[in-house]
């Protein structure tokens, strides 16, 4: 059915016979049920179409209820740049999706006269990928469990009457994240001369807010460092680059008074926790797979999945926007926090053999200049190289 439709499809209607086999290769269906939601700020890696059913589109208030087999559907669901509609299953029915990078390839090797390279996946990734897709739309893909001591404090904190005793009995829960937190609050970065050996002391030291940062970013490292996966080394090599870019962006964030320093810190940290269920789901199906291959299907992936994960968690919805969106296009209204982690990941220098890099160059980003950064004639942060000892010092304080 999908091969019939594709040449009807507009965007591809001008497109020639290869390229529809290249778009094919990359294309994947999803039943879809009354109810579910779809966000154009989530699937701006696809070009969406609705196939059979009926889903009610809305943008800045308005809905307009679109039919599988009309006219209408015959364009994508959401525009390039659109970043605030959402569709939302009006019945049972079905999509399909199409890699946009791979079509982007298509039109610009159409307008060089030029033969388009095989890129992105291979067969054999593009259907891991999208039953790893299919399985987070389903809820049937494993997510990681925050480990009990951040769940139990995070729901604590809800409270507003919490006091530094209720606090303390909860890390105590935890005897290794409750020496880290002594560790902390007794280092140089304190600024105190008097070393404090009882949890309560250290986390009146730290405060509330920190302590709640730090738990979590304990608990992150606890859940990131898998030792029985075959994936292992991947993993401790994406930890250790999410310590250095959550450093970093705990300095722009001090430097930039826009954001707290502390919250940039939390989702340096986690903005690739939407990697862990990826990753757990090739190690499963396919053991066999390099870090390369890994990598492209995360590039896809992992901002959803990130979502999920942080809605489980019970993150803010601003962390929960940064991790969504900070590895995905600029947009004029993302929020600071997500701009800051965004630069952080670009300012990122690549740790020997490390394939997880964030290659978009600082001078493409427009919020360096918002955030009113000044870039040296390498295109490189100098505000970075100044702070070297604060972020060093922060990574010892979370790695």
């Amino acid at each position: 059915m999908l091969e019939e439709r594709l040449p009807q499809l507009v965007p591809f209607a001008d497109l020639g016979e290869r390229a529809h086999h290249k778009l094919l290769q990359h294309a994947s269906t999803l039943d879809i049920k009354p109810g579910l939601k779809l966000h154009a700020r989530d699937e701006w890696r696809h070009l969406i179409f609705l196939l059979e059913g009926r889903v009610i589109l809305s943008d800045d208030g308005q809905s307009v209820i679109l039919k599988g087999g009309s006219p209408e559907s015959l364009n994508p669901l959401f525009n390039e740049r659109d970043y605030h509609s959402h569709a939302i299953a009006a019945s049972s029915g079905r999509i399909a999706l199409f890699d946009r990078k791979v079509y982007e390839n298509l039109i610009d090797g159409a307008r060089e006269g030029v033969e388009v390279s095989e890129i992105e996946l291979s067969d054999l990734e593009g259907e891991l990928f999208t039953g790893i897709y299919t399985r987070a739309l389903s809820g049937e893909l494993q997510l990681p469990q925050l480990p009990e001591v951040a769940l139990h404090l995070q729901a604590a904190l809800k409270d507003p009457d919490v006091d530094i005793e209720r606090v303390t009995r909860i890390i105590e829960e935890d005897p290794s994240v409750a020496a880290r937190l002594l560790s902390v609050a007794n280092s140089p970065a304190m600024g105190s001369q008097r070393e404090v050996s009882r949890l309560a002391d250290a986390v009146s030291r730290l405060g509330l807010e920190r302590t709640r940062q730090l738990v979590m970013a304990l608990a992150a490292h606890q859940v990131f460092i898998q030792r029985g996966s075959p994936y292992h080394g991947l993993l401790e090599r994406l930890w250790r680059r999410s310590a250095r870019i959550a450093a970093i962006s705990c300095v722009l964030a001090d430097q930039s008074e826009a954001v707290d320093p502390q919250k940039a810190l939390l989702v340096g940290l986690l903005h690739r926790v939407g990697a862990l269920p990826i990753i757990g789901e090739v190690a499963r199906s396919h053991p066999d797979r390099s870090a390369e291959d890994i990598e492209r299907i995360l590039y896809r992936l992992e901002g959803l999945i990130g979502e999920l994960v942080a809605q489980q968690w019970g993150l803010a919805s601003d962390i929960m926007e940064a991790i969504r969106e900070s590895g995905g296009p600029e947009t004029a209204t993302a929020a600071p926090l997500t701009d800051i982690v965004r630069i952080a990941r670009s300012a990122c220098t690549r740790d020997g053999d490390d394939a997880l890099v964030d290659r978009t160059p600082l001078a493409e980003l427009n919020a360096v200049t918002r955030f009113g950064f000044v870039l040296d004639n390498d295109g490189q942060l100098p505000a970075i190289d100044t702070a070297r000892r604060e972020i060093d010092a922060l990574i010892r304080e979370v790695a």
